[in-house]
């Protein structure tokens, strides 16, 4: 197909969104919606050459794979090798393992499916993955080994249902993501499913042998409102929209527009000037690079970057990504054409072999590579701590609390975990921060009847959608179980977030008019932007435990979001008991590490056994 230099021009939108949105700057809120404009470009790029070989009679799939192997491989393994060669000395040994696992995912091209299984609410943060972006790939190459298959066979043997089989495909696809995205987020997020409508959005374009607008004020007017979607994309919406779904229309229409706008309009002649379109040439290497350099660089260092460290990680990202696509990518690229498949296709899977063999090894023995001190490993062990069966005991896991996993509302055990007796009924609601807090509160108060109703993810709130996983469980407290039984108290607690603060108010005075003497509101726990035991051992890693600054590591804004969380919760008649100043007392920078040894939270925001010990009996005094 005839190259088209604007496309390079909005590839370098979708990459230069991505890196600013991971390098945290300022406005770029919705920057993740840059990996929706790559995958509308591969869909059209991808089925414009499937059309030309398909209508040219001259379809040759083999040949096809062994361009994306040219084209995919040569930099991704560059960036598997310099990330094993500099996680060395930074990650520790159960992110060694992880980092195996995800380096066999990405190449299997499997890694979103990988990263939909492993990365779930309670592993520690995904931001400490330097491997996590690889998901995309996975999405686009699984599209690329279905969707040319199905193509050739429509076009062979149903060539007149190519287009409507096609735009039914990617209608079908459209609405799963909708129906999904609330009910099951992250599978909405991360599979091929829920996203393929987005590449396949650029396929149909392609399919339909629409023309670029030809006429000025079209093209003009498609370039406008293609722009208009993208950057409301970019600065409306935030990693706490309701991703994909409805809201990846912005990304998706406007790339889609602009790619239909041509050159020929404001945009496409702007996005063919020599910066972007030379930005568009490097963004494959660009996207493979900066996710670990910046990943690696925040865990060698502190979370969140200076103003310096932004401006120079980028450039050095983008100097790095330029190297690589002229020493790394260009060559493979040109390779003659008259090299066999065969001296170009077993070469690639003898390295797929043995790089997915070094991952195995990591998996095996993390430690492989280095020898770590007998502190950070012990400190590092906490990476299980969630997925060891006498500590989900005590959370009541899938009995008292639920994750979308539990199999349903039909998984609570009502009988037991609301179960009455002659002691005053305390109910303890919420999600996983109402779980992690139980078992302290009914140890420290035996002379109370503590209940428990958790949910992963659901805040315990009275009008969630009907749609949602949280639904069923918050209307059978809310609507049937408290107004029949009227407990003494209830305690609610979970993640809050600014925009749910007017539903709780709501709940508050639907509890007190429901019969319910006391609504107490739990204030946020102390949240750290990684995991508090691996801040302590990558700290005794680099020789200064003793000296950690923690303030650095806390997530901003937690002590004047709880001030606001009060007033809202007085006002509603509940009460609000301070968790930050039980752990924190003068302040961040006072805020303790250990209870009796163990560290008081095993990940960023959910306690120990005997973190949930101390706080349970600060909390039982007031109750």
């Amino acid at each position: 197909m005839k190259y088209r230099p604007e496309i390079d021009g909005l590839r370098s939108i979708a990459v230069l969104a991505v890196l600013f949105f991971h390098l945290g700057v300022p406005g770029i809120t919705g920057g993740f919606t840059g990996v929706d404009i790559f995958f509308v470009i591969s869909g059209y790029l991808i089925t414009s050459i499937l059309m030309r070989d398909l209508e040219a009679e001259r379809v040759d799939l083999v040949q096809f794979y062994r361009r994306r192997a040219l084209r995919i491989l040569p930099g991704l393994f560059a960036v598997l090798i310099a990330t094993i060669a500099l996680s060395v000395f930074i990650l520790l040994p159960s992110e060694m393992a992880v980092l195996g696992r995800s380096i066999i995912a990405a190449l299997l091209f499997v890694s979103n499916i990988f990263f939909w299984s492993e990365l779930d609410y309670f592993t520690p943060d995904a931001k400490e993955n330097p491997l996590l972006h690889t998901w995309s790939l996975g999405v686009e190459e699984q599209f690329y080994i279905l969707v040319p298959v199905a193509m050739w066979l429509v076009y062979r043997y149903a060539r007149r249902f190519l287009l409507p089989l096609f735009t039914l495909s990617v209608l079908v696809s459209f609405v799963l993501s909708v129906y999904a995205v609330e009910p099951m987020p992250r599978a909405s997020f991360y599979l091929l499913p829920t996203r393929y409508w987005e590449l396949g959005a650029g396929s149909l374009l392609a399919i339909s042998g629409a023309r670029n607008a030809s006429h000025r004020l079209v093209a003009n007017g498609l370039a406008a409102f293609g722009l208009a979607c993208i950057a409301a994309g970019l600065f409306w919406l935030t990693p706490n929209s309701v991703f994909p779904g409805p809201a990846a229309l912005l990304p998706v229409t406007g790339a889609v527009a602009l790619i239909a706008a041509g050159r020929n309009n404001f945009a496409g002649r702007l996005l063919s000037t020599s910066g972007p379109v030379w930005i568009g040439k490097i963004s494959y290497s660009l996207y493979l690079w900066h996710w670990p350099l910046i990943v690696l660089w925040k865990l060698r260092t502190d979370p969140y970057l200076s103003a310096v460290e932004m401006l120079t990680l980028g450039l050095v990202s983008i100097i790095v990504a330029a190297l690589s696509t002229r020493y790394v990518e260009q060559p493979f690229r040109k390779l003659p054409s008259q090299l066999s498949n065969r001296r170009v296709l077993w070469p690639a899977s003898a390295a797929l072999v043995l790089g997915a063999a070094a991952g195995w090894g990591l998996i095996q023995n993390p430690q492989a590579l280095r020898n770590y001190p007998a502190r950070v490993v012990a400190l590092d062990a906490y990476a299980d701590y969630f997925d060891r069966p006498e500590f989900r005991a005590r959370w009541q896991y899938h009995k008292c609390h639920l994750d979308p996993r539990s199999g349903g509302f039909k998984a609570y055990d009502s009988a037991n975990c609301l179960a009455a007796d002659t002691r005053p009924l305390v109910l303890v609601f919420g999600d996983s921060h109402a779980a992690h807090i139980w078992g302290g509160i009914a140890a420290a108060r035996p002379d109370l009847n503590v209940v428990q109703a958790s949910s992963t993810n659901c805040r315990p709130l009275p009008n969630h959608a009907p749609t949602t996983f949280c639904h069923k469980l918050s209307a059978f407290i809310y609507d049937e179980w408290v107004p029949q039984t009227q407990p003494r108290t209830v305690v609610l607690s979970g993640v809050w977030r600014d925009s749910e603060l007017p539903e709780l108010a709501a709940g508050i005075v639907k509890m007190r008019d429901s019969g319910v003497a006391r609504v107490v509101v739990l204030g946020d726990t102390v949240t750290y932007a990684a995991t508090l035991p691996r801040i302590l051992a990558r700290a005794a890693l680099q020789g200064r435990e003793e000296t950690v600054q923690l303030q650095n590591h806390l997530r901003p804004g937690q002590w004047q979001r709880d001030e606001v969380l009060r007033a809202i919760v007085t006002q509603a008649g509940g009460e609000h008991i301070d968790l930050l100043s039980q752990v924190c007392p003068t302040g961040p920078d006072s805020c303790q590490a250990w209870v009796e040894g163990v560290p008081l939270l095993f990940d960023s925001n959910h306690y120990t056994t005997e973190g949930a010990a101390l706080m349970g009996r600060a909390i039982s005094a007031g109750l």
